[in-house]
């Protein structure tokens, strides 16, 4: 009696304590939740007696209580395991490469699912409560009367299971289901309360406390919603650990098992009709793993899976989800030990179904092969490229029938191949059609298909770019094509520069090439050479389009692989052609050459036998490039580009074009040559190679190089210099009819005439390098005194005169063993040239070249750009 007083007393004090802090119109303010939760914990009479000493609303205290639970946002009661966090963004922390590694093995099935634990251990309140849900001692029941008069009563079920209502009394509701009490309680107010009805509902639910044993995660005594089942306690203990059984999760109760949980059953087909709930004191038991096998390969489900006694094959790949449409059944393999040896098992799944496995075993579904056995591939420059369904007596023109639909409008229907691989020995056998022939239906070339044949069907340009001049490119494939050649001439520049490749020979091909295709048909083909060596490749040279290799074909003939070579060009010889083999005699390699006759090799009426490794060589038509390009420029009375037969000379196209204008200057003339421009490009590679092996053994035998610099800057320059390819020629005695120095022609040649010049340059090292007007009282030294003179590092000895028709003169000549030096006679259009002394640097005879030859450029240069 005496500890009831003091509970009582301590409980006053309490609520006294909540109230105080608010003045007397306490009812307009807010009470914190923890200040509601105590209230609420103080009994019912001292509720009431409290909030009539202070002037509160009992009912509005209630409902602001449940406000604040409402607006407070649900507490997270499960988390990730430790190691399986997030970061503060909800994205997963990155992994290192070990870990991601791990990830990719296969994994236990279903036990991620329950891989979480607790941040709490304080029961769930607000999960909703079903009908059959049984009312026991310390649930909460909400009460809402309305009618007459609103009242609100949170009541609580005694130890007794008695539920008192304020001016009803108590009623006996432990035991009963939650859609009874509602029932009861409504029909009590209905019958006793004249003009009052009530709405009931939960609040609050008894806690409990049950065991989670066994191979549990984290396990131990919980303390538990009532409404806790099976799974939801797992879940609460963190799930299971890494040896735990999922097919016999036992619930005890009492010291017997109530239950027997397959979670298999919930996981896989959704059955939760034994997860049942937990009552005061029960035991989830969680035993070891039983036998555990691994499916993998074409299943919908790859992972690892435990298996009860009895348990098949069938079993197992049906826990997996079932198998993909391209599994196949019929050679699944098994690894797993027999008789204390590891061993594979091939069996046909679909006879052996209930094949029984064993703990440990691995199932690997294959994938059935990706080839189609009842298809024809069509490939190249076609308009739906693919698989096409197979018929027998399916031919080329039941898939390719007209040109402008099936095929693309830079198809080359005179070539197209068929591959066939033979399915017993995979030997790949070629068929050669003219593609046109086959669509009109000719027998010849409309050749019956065979299951697995590809058809291919080639293009008739080689490279990208002449595909998009001929206009059949789009716009997004020239975008794409020109940001590849960006990309293909920066590697090529990121080369040393001896791997380069010249900007002509950056080719992309495009993908319907014959270049692209055959490679991957000559491919196949090289695998596969006969037991007598021999290749089973076809070269073709020559006047044809495209010359190359071309695989042998089964139809092989003359006519068939100039079609492959993309046709005849128009200089090709057609009375006469050679076929060049070699023929083993007594096991030594004899070359041997047959000669025939194009034209009737072409029409067929001469049967030239084709064999492997053949070179088919088309030749010219003789003097078929008998005629070249001239381009004649400046003084000529009618300039422009010449077409001269070979062996013409330069007197001819000078006289054809008119002859010189009254104002040429004929000493100056220019003629360039390609040839010759091609040979000074590798002289001057050469050269400054040359020049730089010099520097390099000087500053290792000699202490280094001196200005270093300005060395390196004429290498550069050296380098850099583009040539002219000029041919020093006397036109002035060649027009006056010299035929001793006259010139023959040749495809490419340019003629530059200049204008009059009166002027003598001076460049090299002088002061003021510059142009005057000829004067010829003035002697070279004359010039030079009035550029300001020789520099420093001037070579006076060597000073030389480049004439206007590009012959070189040394400044003096002597004439004789006694007699003395003359200096040269200068003429209009002169270059007086100093060059570099060279002397302090061991008299390195390459520098004094490397300055002739770039002085002479510079002349060169200055009399073709003066037109």
């Amino acid at each position: 009696m005496k500890q009831g007083i003091i509970s009582t007393g301590i409980a006053i004090l309490l609520a006294t304590s909540i109230f105080t802090s608010f003045s007397a119109p306490v009812y307009s303010q807010e009470l914190t939740e923890a200040q509601i939760e105590q209230f609420k914990r103080l009994p019912r009479a001292q509720q009431e007696a409290l909030a009539r000493q202070y002037g509160i609303d009992l009912s509005m205290l209630e409902r602001q209580g449940a406000s604040a639970r409402a607006s407070q946002p649900e507490p997270e009661t499960l988390r990730p395991r430790d190691g399986m966090q997030q970061d503060a963004n909800g994205r997963e922390e990155e992994e290192d490469e070990e870990k991601a590694k791990k990830d990719k093995e296969l994994k236990p099935f279903g036990y991620s699912i329950f891989a979480a634990q607790p941040t709490t251990f304080a029961p769930v309140n607000n999960a909703p409560v079903p009908g059959n849900y049984r009312i026991g001692a310390g649930d909460s029941i909400l009460v809402q009367l309305y009618g007459q008069e609103s009242l609100s009563h949170n009541l609580i079920v005694d130890r007794e299971g008695r539920l008192t209502i304020p001016r009803l009394g108590p009623l006996t509701v432990a035991g009963l289901t939650y859609d009874e009490l509602k029932e009861i309680v409504r029909n009590e107010v209905n019958t006793r309360m004249i003009g009052m009805q009530a709405a009931v509902s939960m609040g609050e639910l008894r806690s409990m406390q049950i065991f989670v044993l066994g191979e549990a995660h984290q396990p131990g005594a919980y303390t538990v919603s009532s409404l806790t089942t099976i799974s939801q306690a797992l879940l609460a203990s963190g799930g299971v650990s890494d040896i735990a059984s999922l097919r016999n999760v036992q619930l005890k109760r009492a010291g017997e098992t109530i239950v027997e949980f397959d979670l298999y059953d919930l996981l896989i087909n959704g059955d939760a009709s034994k997860d049942r709930l937990l009552q005061p004191g029960d035991a989830v038991f969680i035993p070891s793993r039983g036998p555990l096998v691994t499916i993998d390969g074409e299943v919908i489900r790859p992972a690892l899976y435990e298996l009860k006694s009895g348990e098949t094959l069938t079993d197992a790949v049906r826990y997996a989800g079932g198998t993909t449409a391209s599994a196949h059944m019929a050679s699944l393999r098994i690894q797993g030990v027999r008789e204390g040896v590891r061993q594979v098992m091939s069996l046909n799944a679909e006879r052996q179904a209930d094949y029984q496995l064993r703990d440990g075993d691995m199932v690997y579904v294959p994938r059935i092969a990706e080839v189609f056995d009842n298809a024809v591939s069509v490939t190249g420059a076609v308009s739906r490229k693919g698989a096409v369904e197979w018929q027998r007596g399916m031919r080329v023109n039941d898939i390719l029938r007209s040109p402008t639909q099936d095929v693309l409008p830079d198809a080359d229907l005179n070539y197209a191949l068929i591959v066939r691989e033979d399915t017993e020995t995979f030997e790949v056998n070629l068929y050669q059609i003219d593609l046109a022939s086959a669509m009109r239906g000719d027998p010849e070339h409309n050749l019956l298909l065979q299951a697995r044949d590809e058809l291919i069907v080639f293009g008739r340009f080689q490279e990208s770019s002449q595909r998009v001049q001929a206009g059949f490119a789009s716009d997004e494939e020239i975008a794409a094509l020109e940001e590849e050649r960006e990309e293909l001439e920066l590697e090529n520049s990121l080369k040393p520069e001896n791997q380069r490749e010249q900007a002509d020979e950056l080719k992309i091909y495009h993908e319907n090439s014959r270049k692209m295709i055959l490679d991957r048909v000559l491919a196949r083909v090289r695998t596969q050479g006969q037991v007598d060596g021999t290749g089973r490749t076809v070269r073709v040279s020559g006047e044809v389009r495209f010359p190359g290799e071309y695989p042998m074909t089964e139809n092989a003939s003359v006519a068939g692989y100039v079609a492959a070579a993309g046709g005849l060009r128009d200089s090709a010889h057609l009375a006469r052609a050679e076929i060049t083999r070699t023929v083993m005699q007594d096991g030594l390699a004899n070359t041997d050459y047959v000669a025939f006759n194009l034209y009737d090799a072409l029409m067929g009426n001469a049967n030239i036998e084709v064999r492997a490794r053949d070179q088919l060589n088309i030749f010219r038509i003789p003097e078929w490039y008998n005629t070249v390009e001239v381009e004649l420029e400046g003084e000529v009375r009618f300039p422009g580009t010449y077409a001269v037969r070979r062996g013409e000379t330069l007197q001819n196209v000078v006289e054809r074009a008119g002859g010189l204008t009254e104002y040429a200057f004929v000493e100056g003339a220019v003629l360039t040559r390609e040839e010759i421009r091609e040979q000074e490009r590798a002289r001057l590679a050469a050269l400054s190679q040359e020049l730089r092996q010099e520097m390099a053994s000087i500053s290792l035998t000699e202490g280094g190089v001196t200005n270093y610099g300005e060395l390196n800057q004429l290498l550069n320059d050296l380098g850099g210099a583009e040539p002219v390819g000029r041919l020093v020629v006397d036109l002035k005695q060649i027009l006056s009819g010299d035929t001793s120095r006259d010139i023959e022609l040749r495809d490419g040649d340019r003629l530059v005439v200049p204008g009059q010049r009166r002027t003598v340059s001076i460049i090299g090292e002088v002061q003021m390098p510059s142009t005057y007007r000829f004067d010829d009282s003035l002697s070279v030294i004359d010039y030079i005194e009035r550029t300001g003179g020789i520099k420093r590092r001037g070579d006076d000895k060597r000073i030389f005169v480049v004439r206007a028709d590009g012959s070189v003169m040394p400044y003096s000549q002597r004439r004789g063993w006694f007699s003395s030096s003359n200096e040269v006679a200068l003429r209009p259009g002169d270059t007086i040239v100093v060059p570099l002394n060279t002397s302090y640097k061991d008299n390195l005879d390459l520098w004094a070249t490397s300055t002739q030859i770039l002085y002479q450029m510079a002349v060169a240069f200055a009399a073709v750009n003066s037109i």
